[in-house]
């Protein structure tokens, strides 16, 4: 029975990683196909993503209200859960912020940015994967690190995005949105990030 327990929870947090590699890919597919009539509707789908996942997380939140043991403490398996769906809800604010700003077409260094995302997406669900045997676990240590060096590069090509914008864009309304579309994808790799800190703040704890 603690193991079918424990299990409920690793598999609820592959399950919310899964859903930012999803977003993730999604984002990438929506604006290497941009097209301004039909995006309304890509960010309704793009939030019913993020929808389920916070009822994921929602439902975790409530049952661990009630749990006396966890598999591991109950203040990390919160901060993970809370982390893993704020990469979604971080995914989703970039559709949002693409709508509300109005932007009508995408520049070229866009595409570099969504598909390191995917990438950092994808070694972030590895490493959750990796987290119920972390102990025997050979590749989640390279997973963490993985996820660091693509938000380091996540980073480089946001700064490199800022500054083309910056020297090649006239309109100043222009430059406002792209700067905050811009600082929406670094905060995905922000987010990936802060997760796979607590992955590893969960390994030294229990080393």
């Amino acid at each position: 029975m603690k193991q079918s327990r424990d299990q409920y929870y690793f598999d609820t947090m592959n399950s919310t990683a899964n859903f930012g590699k999803k977003a993730a890919l999604y984002l990438q597919d929506t604006l290497a196909s941009f097209n301004v009539a039909t995006f309304e509707q890509k960010v309704e789908e793009m939030h019913a993503i993020e929808h389920e996942a916070d009822t994921l997380k929602h439902n975790m939140t409530e049952r661990l209200s009630k749990e006396f043991m966890t598999p591991i403490e109950l203040e990390d398996l919160v901060a993970l859960s809370h982390e893993l769906d704020n990469v979604v809800d971080c995914i989703d604010d970039v559709m949002q912020r693409i709508y509300i700003y109005n932007i009508t077409a995408m520049r070229e260094d866009v595409a570099p940015l969504c598909a390191l995302l995917v990438h950092c997406t994808d070694s972030l669900c590895k490493a959750v994967k990796e987290l119920a045997n972390f102990r025997k676990s050979a590749t989640i240590r390279k997973e963490i690190v993985e996820v660091n060096n693509l938000e380091s590069d996540g980073d480089a090509l946001y700064m490199k995005a800022i500054r083309s914008l910056y020297t090649t864009e006239k309109d100043p309304i222009a430059v406002l949105a792209w700067t905050n579309l811009y600082e929406g994808l670094e905060n995905c790799f922000d987010a990936c990030e802060h997760a796979s800190d607590v992955i590893e703040s969960v390994i030294m704890k229990n080393s």
